[in-house]
């Protein structure tokens, strides 16, 4: 049975996201607006069940398997629906919440597992596309670590790519497309992961994770459905006065 793929480790994905939150505001109508603790905390559960056991097999879910036209695509269709659904005329903004907190979760694994810091990239330099296009990496036929799958190379140098995870947990054996990356987990702990401060990269992936998370948010409330909405607005946040 193929083990699950795992993201930045849990706490630190709500470390992330509740650093953000802490900060974050919004002003309209001259009223400046701030997430309730009864909200953030439905984020931070959302953010936290994505990698719950059926989900870790979602490759959108963790950009894992150079999912990338399917991470981008989720992480834009959950943006629209957090819009939607706190501006219809019949709101839904717990749900609204929920599809906010495990976006979250995907923007954020973008950074660990992908080599976006192998390509030279630090705070603040966070890939403008996510939220906002689909976009792709190397095409299934590039070799992206082609001597070792534990090791950038090639194409893996110059091109956006992220670790596969294949891995049997019985026999141990850790396989990957031919010349391709692989997460690293466990019996096969090399790979592109940086899912704790163990791993190479983390530092910057997590500060990385940081900004994105700012920049998803302010995708959401600069969109022309809910900017100034104030009524939407207090909805997301669960401002209840």
């Amino acid at each position: 049975m193929p083990s699950p793929a795992l993201a930045f480790k849990q706490p630190i994905h709500l470390e992330i996201t509740k650093e953000v939150f802490r900060d974050f505001q919004v002003i309209a109508s001259g009223e400046t607006f701030k997430f309730t603790d009864y909200a953030i905390n439905q984020i931070l559960d959302a953010n936290y069940h994505t990698d719950d056991l059926p989900n870790q097999f979602n490759s959108e879910m963790h950009f894992d398997d150079e999912d990338f036209p399917g991470g981008s695509k989720r992480v834009m269709d959950l943006k629209d629906q957090v819009i939607s659904k706190v501006t219809s005329d019949s709101p839904q903004a717990t749900s609204a919440r929920n599809n906010l907190g495990t976006a979250l979760h995907t923007v954020q694994d973008f950074y660990a597992h992908s080599n976006w810091v192998e390509l030279g990239h630090s705070s603040p330099n966070i890939n403008t596309k996510i939220g906002r296009e689909i976009f792709s990496g190397a095409d299934a036929n590039t070799s992206t670590c082609p001597k070792d799958p534990g090791t950038l190379g090639g194409a893996g140098l110059s091109q956006l790519t992220s670790g596969y995870f294949i891995i049997d947990l019985e026999s141990k054996i850790c396989g990957v497309p031919p010349g391709k990356c692989r997460h690293g987990f466990l019996t096969c702990p090399s790979g592109l992961n940086k899912d704790d401060d163990s791993r190479p990269g983390f530092s910057t992936a997590r500060a990385l994770a940081v900004n994105a998370t700012k920049d998803y948010l302010e995708q959401i409330f600069s969109d022309s459905r809910l900017a100034g909405n104030v009524n939407a607005i207090k909805l997301l946040m669960r401002i209840q006065n």
